[in-house]
């Protein structure tokens, strides 16, 4: 399926895998965060999840706003997003965000 980002949605998306993935890979920064991929650099077999990663991480540095997931992309990213919005607080507005790209991502 092809998937569309808007605004926000593409770092939001990141944020969920990478919680996923290694949640030590988000590091605090005084403007915000950054992701620290050197764990995913070393490595040389790659999960499901962690391919997801850096096919998003590809997609962010060429500022694409589309990507092509398959039915088990989506599905993991779906869940991901789920699981984000229930470990922490977060203001309305980003489970609003995370919310529509679920919805979006299930209906395929």
């Amino acid at each position: 399926m092809q998937f569309t980002f808007t605004g926000d949605e593409l770092v939001l998306a990141i944020i969920a895998i990478v919680r996923r993935v290694n949640p030590r890979m988000l590091k605090s920064e005084a403007d915000g965060f950054s992701v620290d991929f050197s764990l995913l650099a070393q490595k040389t077999n790659y999960r499901p999840d962690e391919q997801l990663l850096i096919k998003m991480r590809e997609a962010s540095e060429s500022q694409a706003s589309s990507l092509e997931f398959s039915p088990t992309e989506a599905e993991l990213l779906a869940s991901s997003l789920g699981l984000l919005e229930v470990v922490q607080a977060w203001p309305a507005d980003v489970v609003q965000l995370s919310r529509n790209m679920r919805s979006r991502l299930i209906a395929g």
